[in-house]
């Protein structure tokens, strides 16, 4: 124990580290953190390691959601995903809470899923999910040595995402590719938009980002890759599927969803429904904070160095998406990495909110095992947490000169000084 201490200690007066990951506070913030979610981790895997023979076995795992809908539509059954009650007969007990909400063209991809068994599918699923991961942190590393590797392997995205067994590795990294390269490789970016839009919520304000680059040729393999998507999803699966999930977009899944108040769900929205607002104040909360960041992606896009208008972007489009988890923190995580490539060093105040920011998911953890109550209400202000790093960042690094803006929006990425 006192080892373990010791190197603790030193760890935390490295200059290297202090100075070049944010600053002191934060990484005393992060560090603690994540020997916390590697101790929980150690405690217990959330069934991370569980491979049950069948998608009606599989416990406590919103993989068995994507494969339940491949395994309707290999079943010619495809509208049928978006009925709750045939939906649940083919999962266990514990996962019947889950809802299939993706667009019908995701199941293009989730019904190749099925012609594995559901361990194996699963194994191809992490270790999928295990290479974005990777690959989104060495975009964004800046020569930070393992350190962000360390500390986004035990982060609250990583230990909501792998225990859920959600699709938030591999959305993070298509999001952060496509914003980082729609100049220098528009096409794989346009392929990576058009993949992403099986989980669209994340790019509403995507077109905003390309429009402001003037990034057109990324727009236009965006626009058609996304278009032939729901083409092939027509032709193989039927215009009814599609009927079946816009109207369930108001009347079905999707709107017992939006009209819940789930504990880790973090949105305009969802906050204003924990604080007892009604549906019709939640819903023009939320399209009223659109066109405000909006103008926050358009202002970054049109005059900052590409990785700083990915951060803010990123920052901004998490609060503008209709649904956001803790298991989606990774895209935090991600932009906060592009802020210390532009700038290793922050003011005390940014490390501070970043850094509560980065562990806000295991403080309503902590919180919750005490109070759930607490935890409930504590889930409601996180989205004040963004706006306050979106708006730090935003002053710190245009008003102090610490980064060079650039010429032109389609001008590639500048040296931090």
């Amino acid at each position: 124990m006192r080892q373990a201490r010791d190197a603790y200690l030193r760890i935390l007066k490295s200059d290297e580290l202090n100075n070049r990951f944010g600053g002191p506070v934060f990484v005393f913030i992060l560090l603690a953190a994540s020997l916390f979610l590697l101790a929980s981790w150690y405690a217990d895997d959330g069934g991370l390691f569980d491979f049950a023979e069948t998608v009606k076995l599989a416990q406590n795992e919103d993989f068995a959601a994507f494969y339940r809908a491949g395994e309707l539509a290999r079943q010619g059954m495809a509208v049928e995903a978006y009925d709750y009650e045939t939906f649940i007969k083919g999962l266990s007990e514990s996962n019947r809470f889950l809802l299939f909400l993706n667009p019908p063209h995701s199941l293009l991809f989730y019904e190749p899923l099925t012609l594995m068994s559901y361990p194996l599918a699963k194994a191809v699923f992490l270790a999928i999910c295990g290479a974005c991961l990777f690959m989104t942190v060495a975009m964004a590393r800046a020569n930070l040595g393992f350190w962000p590797y360390f500390f986004v392997i035990a982060s609250s995205g990583v230990f909501y995402s792998f225990q859920l067994a959600q699709l938030a590795p591999v959305t993070t990294f298509l999001l952060v590719f496509a914003l980082l390269y729609s100049r220098t490789r528009p096409i794989l970016s346009g392929l990576a938009l058009s993949l992403l839009t099986i989980k669209p919520q994340y790019g509403l304000l995507v077109p905003v980002f390309l429009i402001a680059c003037r990034d057109w040729r990324a727009f236009a393999v965006a626009a058609a890759g996304s278009t032939a998507l729901g083409l092939a999803s027509i032709g193989v699966y039927g215009w009814s599927v599609w009927e079946t999930f816009l109207s369930s977009l108001t009347g079905g899944v999707h709107s017992t969803q939006y009209q819940e108040a789930h504990n880790i769900m973090i949105t305009v929205g969802n906050s204003l429904a924990k604080l007892g607002a009604a549906t019709e104040v939640r819903v023009v909360a939320q399209l009223c904070a659109l066109p405000l960041l909006a103008a926050v992606v358009w202002i970054a896009a049109r005059h900052w160095q590409r990785e700083g208008a990915v951060a803010l972007s990123l920052l901004a489009m998490s609060l503008a998406a209709p649904s956001f988890m803790f298991y989606d923190w990774l895209i935090y995580s991600a932009a906060l990495l592009l802020l210390l490539k532009i700038c290793p060093t922050w003011p005390v105040s940014l490390q501070i909110v970043a850094g509560l920011l980065w562990i806000a998911p295991v403080t309503h953890d902590a919180i919750y095992r005490y109070d759930q109550t607490v935890a409930f209400y504590f889930s409601s202000f996180i989205p004040l947490l963004t706006l306050a790093v979106l708006a730090l960042s935003f002053h710190f690094f245009w008003n102090d000169g610490t980064i060079e803006k650039a010429q032109d929006a389609g001008d590639e990425p500048l040296k931090a000084r």
